[in-house]
């Protein structure tokens, strides 16, 4: 494969030859032979150094294992392993817990040599980066196109391999400033990353610092054509993907994620033509790896790094059991009558409403977006987090999938019908809560047709808007159509912040159980059903059908009250739980008589005593009451005649507009 067009080198070897079929005396020179190396890289380590079958990690010891086969058959000199960046951060909680110091030194004995810089490099701000790990890391770490930074960050490096000089250029991606707290990043300006590393090449491959260049963009996405024809070879990261290798110039792979990939190159550099060529490439991925040998094998072969793994081990098992803070009262998830916790997804659940909340809370304060709705899938809550001391592992036991959170932008719409699709026409579940942030509220009624039951939504109070956007968090299990909530695909694409939920949840609970109030949980419901015959008659009585207004474990609602215009009435709430009934719980029938001045589209407001705030519009057929008419007053004919003519309702909306409107306009556009 050709990467570089002729140089001038190979028309003046041309020339020479020429000379020397005329017969012309020539002084020969012996030229230098061919440099030849290997390139091995990983991408997006994020401290998946534990091997797991069951998750199809291959773990630091499996890729040593394949890195020793690069490394032997290119020759120490002739060797570089790489990386594209996100060695840290976004890690499980044995690495995640120990600050990644796990991660940053089984990364040095496995003889990572230079890696770019990810945007989770940062998670902590610039000053950890350069003040802590940049000084613990024996590689050197690349951001070209990231001015401001310290120079202990390079742009690139040059090392000389077989004979080549061989420049590594790294750079981070473009959208950092949305990617982490903006505080820890203040003054660092973010240049283009393809831009960045075409015009570092340019320089060197002119000035002849380097023969050929290989580029670690802790970007993807990227098509060949974006690349400078300086540019030999590129090894891409962030996104996650597999790139296979394919004819291109330059050369463009890309090795996965969590030591599931490994890509590796093999190049020839003729310094007489100037000519790069690969003579092997490989992309191995999370099989090929663990199959290299077995774990037990490794870990005699590779003592060190298999003690840096069983120390990293026990001490997260340690620092688990540490306390978080104090919680005063349990947090459930849902459960069928006389059944196990968490044996019911269909019903809403203290924790995996609080756990959308945690999505919304944590991506604002980990990025420079402000979510306005968050989500979270009951079958992602794993466990209940009881009253009393809260330690580490108890609060990774809530969480332990290490789903990352993000955010997408969907129309109201769109959010509307994830909604709708907690009703599932297929699987063994007929119902999966989703769980909402606590500025969400909304009804349904369960009798109506499939697609058609969610009544109202309230967002921060306001309905919600089916045409304007809005920003919702959630993890990207979720945000890519789990469970098959597939409307929440239908919004922007999910922003890469690889910050994992057990961050998140983690953040929360110390901010939580640190004494900020604000962040207590949710008491009431999100969703309650309500169904009513309509249209209600002004004057007569109503009768309102309601459900889910408990919680099945750890709920304290008693009372319900319906609200609508000045006429209000209560009822004890029957806690008898039937799960055969969509999966609700807590059921009321309230009978109030609808207020004689009514008519049109009216809130009706629906509370508990623990909290539950839900409105949901209806409709009143206004019947004013007749009076007599005097054929000697002709006023009040007219008058009385309007009154029919526009309705009780309406002359009301004109002596007191502000009033009737505030009520009315809640619904108007949902």
């Amino acid at each position: 494969m050709r990467f570089r067009a002729l140089s001038r080198a190979a028309v003046a070897t041309a020339s020479v030859s020429a000379l020397a079929l005329s017969g012309l005396p020539v002084a020969y020179t012996q030229e230098a032979a061919p440099a030849r190396f290997t390139v091995a890289n990983i991408t997006d380590f994020h401290g998946r150094w534990a091997f797991d079958s069951k998750g199809k990690i291959p773990g630091a010891l499996s890729l040593k294992c394949e890195l020793d086969k690069a490394e032997e058959a290119a020759g120490a000199d002739s060797f570089a392993f790489t990386s594209s960046g996100d060695n840290i951060g976004a890690s499980p909680f044995a690495s995640m817990v120990l600050d990644d110091e796990p991660t940053i030194g089984v990364l040095n004995q496995m003889g990572l040599d230079v890696s770019a810089v990810g945007n989770h490099e940062f998670d902590k701000g610039a000053a950890d980066l350069v003040n802590r790990v940049v000084p613990e890391a024996e590689w050197t770490y690349l951001a070209a196109g990231a001015e401001g930074i310290d120079d202990s960050i390079r742009p690139y490096v040059i090392k000389e391999l077989g004979g080549a000089k061989v420049a590594f250029i790294g750079s981070v991606t473009k959208d950092m400033p949305s990617l982490v707290s903006p505080a820890g990043i203040e003054g660092i300006t973010w240049n283009d990353p393809v831009e960045s590393i075409n015009k570092v090449a340019d320089e060197l491959t002119e000035s002849g610092e380097a023969d050929v260049v290989v580029a670690l963009p802790h970007e993807g996405n990227i098509d060949a054509s974006a690349w400078s024809d300086n540019v030999d070879v590129v090894f891409m990261g962030h996104t996650h993907q597999f790139v296979e290798p394919a004819d291109t110039h330059p050369l463009v792979l890309q090795a996965g994620s969590y030591s599931k990939g490994l890509a590796t190159v093999s190049l020839t550099y003729d310094k007489a033509t100037d000519k790069v060529t690969a003579d092997s490439v490989s992309l191995k991925r999370e099989g090929d790896l663990m199959a290299c040998d077995t774990q037990d094998n490794l870990a005699a072969r590779y003592p060190e790094i298999h003690a840096t793994i069983t120390q990293a081990q026990a001490a997260a098992e340690e620092q688990g059991a540490q306390q978080i803070g104090k919680l005063d009262r349990s947090l459930y998830r849902g459960a069928n009558a006389d059944e196990t916790s968490g044996s019911n997804r269909g019903v809403e659940s203290q924790l995996n409403n609080l756990l959308a909340d945690v999505a919304k809370w944590g991506v604002s304060k980990n990025s420079s977006v402000a979510p306005e709705i968050g989500v979270m899938n009951a079958g992602g809550v794993r466990d209940d987090l009881l009253e009393g001391p809260v330690t580490y592992a108890e609060a990774f036991s809530v969480q332990p999938f290490g789903n990352e959170l993000t955010y997408t932008t969907l129309k109201g719409s769109d959010f509307k019908e994830a909604l709708e699709q907690q009703w599932k026409t297929t699987g063994e579940r007929p119902v999966l809560s989703l769980g909402v942030s606590d500025n969400v509220s909304y009804t349904y009624d369960e009798t109506r047709p499939q697609g058609e039951r969610i009544t109202s939504v309230l967002v921060d109070g306001e309905p919600l808007d089916p045409n304007r956007d809005y920003v919702v968090a959630g993890s990207t299990f979720l945000l890519t159509g789990g469970d098959d909530f597939t409307a929440l695909t239908k919004g922007t694409d999910n922003a890469n912040l690889g910050y994992l939920d057990i961050q998140g949840w983690t953040e929360y609970l110390k901010a939580y159980l640190g004494g900020d109030d604000t962040l207590a949980p949710r008491t009431g419901q999100a969703g309650v059903a309500v169904h009513v015959q309509e249209p209600l008659k002004a004057g007569a009585e109503a009768t309102i059908d309601l459900s889910s207004l408990i919680y099945t474990q750890g709920e304290t609602a008693k009372t319900v009250t319906v609200t609508l215009g000045d006429a209000s009435a209560t009822a004890d709430i029957d806690t008898t739980y039937n799960p055969e009934n969509l999966g609700e719980a807590g059921k009321a029938t309230v009978t109030l008589t609808v207020p004689a001045g009514l008519s049109g589209e009216q809130p009706l407001r629906v509370t508990t005593d623990a909290g539950t705030d839900v409105w949901v519009p209806v409709t009143v057929e206004g019947t004013p009451a007749q009076p007599s008419v005097s054929s000697a007053n002709p006023l009040q004919a007219v008058l009385l005649a309007v009154a029919g003519l526009i309705g009780l309702g309406g002359l009301l909306a004109l002596v007191f507009p502000h009033q009737v409107d505030a009520l009315l306009g809640k619904f108007a556009r949902f």
